[in-house]
């Protein structure tokens, strides 16, 4: 609305003031009022060269200048020919009697069309008839029309009629120039494509400017353009915005094609019937000779370019293609709006509906096609699966052959996000039946009233348009004014209107006259188009304080509504179509002054008695719900991110609230600007509101089942991935340039790395690296942007740097073309209110990322995340263990803690989280916290994106402590290969990673007391080409070979390469004489015969040693003992153990061992470990045995033996590798026939693995 309809208004009360009780004179004044609107109004002004009082007719016309019906007449600007004109100023409902004079006058030759602009929109059905009839067409404009004219009313002055102010053509939006940008670009290999915009980003104008564009951009004097709409009233809608907007520099003549200019034939009892063609307001035709003829009268203008639009329904389709066989040119531009409608299935040999005979060039020939809507319909696999069973065409919009590629895409989280639409709210308005039996006997006993579940929603809608907040009564911000409800029968609806208020009253009792009012009217397709206005006009228009609106129809306020300051739209009952959802949820997200949100209003009645268990459960009853909601998640890209964060976030409020307004009346009335929580309630008992609060939760947790995504961090690893490997591939590519300068630059970064981490740092790796760096750098941004972490962590800064080389070679491009992507990021990522939920999120997705994208690196190294309850154990035991043998704790001064494999970081932020507990307890202080934190907390991790998520989670958990100290980095962890940081200590700073490098080198000169964590359990492949081999490490595997090696009994050693065994070895030197370890490891060395030595060497290291042995085994066991091994807390094969060593100082020697149990699932073995610590675990001790075992101890015979080979006094002479394998039994068989079998096999798996490997 330009003008607000007070100002035209007032104009209609001068004439009234003016003319007195001359009612010629009130004719009089409106007769000039509809001349200088047709005379200004742009569709008009374009479509008439002239407008004339009958007074002012030129004489050559030959037309009496007598009143008998006709009050003006316009000159066609194309054809030449008239239109009479009837300007009537009447107030009661225009009859038959009304129009005679003027259908009279009409036949005269002079005239070829009529015009009649009323005051009034009520006609009855004779007057209506009698226009139908005519041989020459009538339109009917009425006051809305003018209402709604781009003349500025507000300064429109009787006294200078011709000094008229018109609102200039809209202006373009950053999107909509990219839009158009990016359709000229795409056409000029393409002749078909879709433009996907929300409601109310402005669709038809961004098509009309690239019309104009390529009409511009062809050289053409005239450019035929086809619009196509499903709807007459669209086709208003559309015609009026395009003559309105267009630039100056365009002519524009306009064609309005229909079917018929009757109403759409459907059940008069339908709210889906069309408008009238006479009710366009513009000339229509439906004959194809006529349509010819127009174009063949246009004349050409030097200055300015044509552009010849028809603008026609898909049902009048026909007609055009009628006058394209009669010589109607080709079309150079065809527009298909709405384009979901144009998507079906069409059985081979059967007619195709109008709405897909589009798609076809040889029926409608057009140089080029736009697709352009809201809500693109595709078509399930399982229904293009039948295609060729049924010999069906199936028009869905992914099919590129009919609608091309997607050449824009503005969703509706994006136009949210650039402030272009208000966003949305859910309000799901749960009333409990007691609350109706308890305050509304009269309603129910009505036997002719509502149903029970309608008055329940009745009090729903009041309390939620007022926005009375849950059981507190409260009111929360200013209310609702405005609404359209859908109902689910026209029947019903009516019911509701005239029901509404007296369902109120009765519920708020005593208040009532003084409390919040809401007018209901109802509106259905049987209203003419004047009459649909005039209630649109009624429900936009000002309204006092304390008062709202509500039109209550079926569904014919879906499409091309605009009512920009409309708050709400209320669904009584689900909807058969998606699309009409979407499109009644755009009409609430236009923008408006003082409007901060749109709200969809989902009313549910839950039954007395209901469980919060099986609340939902009626899928009939809460259908509409899942209906609205589905249909969101269908058109809004954020959807999936608001249900995740349902999941994850503490606190709800969102995009979808779930509001409740107790069983008790208001006491107070509400009054608009009045103070928040006047509307007190009487106080609901404390069962009541926790009972409220299940019921709240349980819906939440309903919604994220059934509408949620459950594969939505899988899908989106998948996506962060393939983009991954994008990078991956335009790096290499430069890396493998010689001529490329990048290539230098990139060498110095790799040896950097190769110095920091270790020598095994390959290009390969280094690129992967940076990949790893520029996927996840949105999502942290959009995790913790507060913290700005991308800018402060210097590992993050040195990586920055390598970008900064590569944008020299062109990478910038490269990352503007992944900017949608990067949106998306951050869209997913962001609204998480918690810091233990990001970092589920960030971990989850982590573990999806690597499973993924970046599998040899996780095979490489062994990639497992802890479970909570593990660690949580390890850090009490350990805390445990310092007061019993150091007197000390985890929190004392002096007390350093290192966990040198920290993976995500859950070690040092779960020691975080337990000081925390600690400083709840009044034990230490948070100084106590901060120092820890900033002097005496340690981690080191290899992997990039490992480190960057452990420190992030770090300083999460830490910051959130205390919110009121200020945000501080973690600078305790460093970046490094654990391993090799001790085999040199001469390390140097470089231009690259001289921070992370200062820091290690400060770790490592101080004492550790403490180290815990999870070692990563591979062990060394046996070929050393292999890209995932283990890095040796001279020093270590020395210390190795000294101890571990030195002590075993087993000839074959290669188990002592195992990652965690290195673990061992290097955590031992690192405490030196005093200190812990607390791991959870591979269980292979409790009693593998091969790592006896490892057995002996830590008994003689430690004075004591606790084992939790957690199982979980399934190589190498028979069924039954995979059955005893239980499930594996970490879903591997490998069993694990967790392992605490101490070094007290003292002479004791003790091995304590407990066993998890047999047969015990994931959960029951976390459920022991859970707030617990080694104080709860009944304990056995272990006396090894002179071998070094601990528990199952060697038969002491079995050295008596004779051994296999490779001994003096062996059955064979050598022992070969094949011995290892333990695979005898594919080398013996009672039948010789398999025996062979078995070897043939062997044979050529051999020779085929030997021509792979060549």
């Amino acid at each position: 609305m330009k003008t607000s309809f007070k100002a035209f208004n007032n104009i209609i009360n001068t004439i009234n003031q003016s003319a007195g009780n001359n009612q010629r004179d009130r004719g009089t004044f409106f007769e000039e009022l509809v001349k200088i609107y047709l005379q200004n109004e742009p569709v008009y002004k374009n479509l008439y060269s002239d407008v004339w009082l009958l007074k002012e007719i030129p004489e050559k016309y030959g037309i009496p200048k007598q009143d008998t019906g006709v009050d003006l007449v316009a000159k066609n600007r194309i054809t030449g020919k008239l239109t009479a004109i009837q300007a009537k100023f009447y107030q009661g409902k225009i009859g038959k009697a009304e129009i005679n004079s003027f259908i009279a006058e009409l036949g005269k030759s002079y005239y070829s069309d009529g015009l009649i602009v009323s005051t009034t929109d009520e006609w009855n059905q004779n007057a209506l008839n009698t226009i139908e009839k005519q041989t020459k067409q009538v339109q009917r404009i009425g006051l809305s029309n003018l209402r709604h004219s781009s003349i500025d009313w507000s300064i429109f002055d009787f006294e200078k009629p011709k000094e008229v102010v018109v609102d200039s053509p809209k202006k373009l939006r950053d999107y909509q120039e990219e839009a158009i940008r990016l359709a000229k670009k795409y056409y000029k290999n393409n002749d078909r494509g879709m433009l996907v915009m929300a409601p109310g980003t402005g669709k038809t104008f961004t098509s009309l400017k690239i019309a104009e564009s390529f009409a511009k951009d062809s050289g053409k004097k005239i450019y035929n353009i086809l619009y196509l709409v499903p709807s007459i009233q669209l086709l208003t809608q559309t015609l009026f915005s395009w003559n309105t907007d267009k630039s100056i520099n365009f002519n524009i003549n306009s064609f309005a094609v229909t079917s018929d200019r009757k109403a759409t034939k459907k059940k008069t009892d339908s709210d889906d019937l069309d408008v009238l063609a006479i009710d366009i307001g513009f000339p229509a035709t439906t004959n194809e000779k006529e349509i010819l003829s127009n174009y063949n009268s246009i004349k050409y203008d030097n200055e300015k370019i044509t552009m010849n639009v028809i603008f026609s329904t898909y049902q009048s389709i026909d007609v055009v293609k009628k006058a394209q066989d009669l010589g109607y040119p080709k079309f150079d531009f065809i527009i298909c709006d709405e384009a979901h409608r144009t998507t079906g299935i069409t059985e081979e040999g059967k007619k195709s509906s109008h709405f897909t005979k589009v798609h076809n060039n040889n029926y409608i020939n057009g140089e080029i096609r736009l697709y352009q809507t809201a809500t693109p319909k595709i078509y399930s696999d399982d229904a293009k699966s039948k295609k060729n069973e049924n010999s069906i065409i199936i028009s869905s919009m992914d099919n590129e052959e009919i609608y091309g590629k997607e050449i824009f895409r503005l969703g509706f989280g994006e136009a949210v996000a650039r402030g272009y639409l208000t966003d949305y709210k859910v309000m799901v308005l749960t009333v409990e039946e007691e609350a109706m039996t308890r305050n509304l006997q009269q309603t129910l006993a009505d036997e002719n009233g509502l149903r029970m579940n309608d008055i329940g929603k009745i009090i729903g809608i009041w309390n939620g348009m007022i926005k009375r907040q849950g059981t507190s009564g409260k009111v929360n911000g200013r209310p609702m004014k405005r609404a359209i409800s859908f109902i689910d029968s026209i029947e019903n609806s009516k019911k509701i209107a005239e029901k509404f208020n007296s369902v109120v009253n009765e519920y708020l009792g005593d208040t009532a006259k003084e409390s919040f009012q809401i007018d209901v009217r109802h509106v259905d397709g049987k209203l003419n188009a004047l009459r649909k206005k005039e209630a649109l006009d009624w429900l936009t228009d000002d309204i006092d304080n304390n008062e709202a609106r509500v039109l209550s129809n079926v569904k014919f306020l879906t499409e091309g509504i605009d009512v920009p300051n409309l708050d709400a739209v209320i669904f009584f009952a689900p909807k058969k179509s998606q699309v009409d959802i979407v499109q009644a949820v755009g009409r609430i997200m236009r923008k408006s002054k003082e409007k901060e949100y749109g709200y969809i209003i989902l009313p549910i009645v839950i039954p007395a008695g209901t469980n919060p268990e099986n609340i939902l459960d009626d899928n009939k009853s809460y259908a509409a719900v899942w209906q609205i909601l589905n249909a969101l998640r269908s058109t809004d890209e954020r959807f999936n991110a608001i249900v995740n964060q349902l999941q994850l976030n503490k606190e709800k409020s969102g995009n979808i609230d779930i509001i409740n307004p107790g069983k008790g009346r208001p006491r107070k009335p509400y009054k608009e600007g009045e103070e928040n929580g006047n509307l007190d309630v009487n106080k609901p008992i404390q069962q009541e509101l926790e009972l409220w609060d299940d019921i709240k939760e349980a819906i939440y947790g309903k919604i994220v089942r059934k509408v949620g995504n459950r594969r939505y961090l899988e899908d989106w690893s998948k996506d962060v991935n393939e983009i991954a490997q994008r990078y991956i591939r335009w790096i290499t590519d430069r890396i493998n340039d010689k001529e490329n300068p990048i290539k230098n630059e990139f060498s110095k970064f790799v040896y950097s790395l190769q110095i920091n981490l270790n020598k095994s740092i390959t290009i390969e790796l280094a690129i992967e690296m940076l990949a790893q760096h520029l996927i996840t750098k949105p999502v942290f941004e959009a995790l913790f942007d507060q913290n700005s972490f991308v800018n402060n962590n210097p590992v993050s800064q040195s990586m920055e740097k390598v970008v900064k080389e590569l944008q020299k070679a062109g990478f910038e491009k490269e990352q503007d073309r992944l900017k949608p992507f990067y949106e998306s990021v951050k869209l997913r990522a962001s609204g998480i209110d918690n810091a233990e939920s990001k970092q589920k999120l960030i971990t989850t997705l982590y573990e999806k990322f690597f499973s993924t994208g970046f599998k040899t690196t996780s095979k490489r190294l062994g990639i497992i995340f802890t479970p909570v309850e593990v660690v949580d154990f390890i850090i009490k035991s350990v805390d445990e263990i310092l007061q019993n043998h150091f007197e000390k704790s985890l929190s004392s001064k002096g007390v350093h803690i290192l966990d040198p494999f920290t993976g995500t970081g859950t070690f040092v932020a779960r020691v975080l989280s337990y000081l925390k507990s600690q400083m709840e307890q009044n034990k230490i202080s948070m100084a106590d916290i901060v120092h820890k934190y900033t002097k005496e907390l340690h981690a080191n991790e290899i992997i990039l994106l490992s480190y960057y998520i452990a420190a992030i989670n770090i300083e999460t958990t830490f910051n959130e402590i205390d919110t009121n100290l200020e945000y501080q980095p973690f600078e305790g962890i460093v970046l490094t290969d654990t391993f090799e940081s001790t085999e040199n200590d001469n390390t140097f700073d470089d231009i690259f990673f001289g921070i992370n490098n200062k820091r290690l080198k400060q770790q490592k000169k101080l004492p550790i007391t403490a180290i815990i964590g999870n070692p990563p359990y591979k062990k060394i492949k046996a070929t050393a080409n292999d890209f995932t081999a283990v890095q040796n490490y001279p020093m270590l595997d020395g210390k190795i070979n000294e101890t571990y090696a030195r002590e075993t009994s087993a000839n074959l050693k290669n188990s002592l390469q195992d990652s965690y065994i290195r673990a061992l070895r290097w955590s031992t030197d690192r405490i030196g004489d005093t200190g812990i370890i607390g791991f959870i490891t591979n269980n292979g060395y409790i009693d593998s015969a091969s790592l006896n030595g490892v057995r002996k060497v830590l008994e003689k290291d430690f004075n004591y040693i606790y084992v939790i042995n957690l199982k979980g085994s399934l190589s190498g066991l028979s069924s039954e003992a995979i059955k005893r091994e239980g499930k594996n807390i970490f879903d591997i094969k490998t069993g694990v153990a967790i392992i605490i060593l101490v070094k007290d100082g003292s002479n004791a020697h003790s091995i304590k061992y407990y066993d998890i149990g047999n047969n015990l699932s994931k959960q029951e073995k976390l459920d022991i470990l859970s707030n617990n610590s080694i104080k709860d675990l009944d304990f056995i001790d272990i006396i090894p045995d002179e071998n070094g075992d601990w528990i199952n101890h060697r038969d002491k015979n079995y050295g008596k033996y004779l051994a296999l080979g490779g001994e003096k006094d062996a059955v064979f002479q050598n022992k070969l590798v094949g011995f290892n394998t333990n695979r005898d039994f594919w080398s013996f068989n009672f039948s010789k026939k398999e025996v062979e079998k078995n070897i043939e096999r062997m044979i050529s798996n051999y020779n085929t693995c030997l021509l792979y490997t060549s």
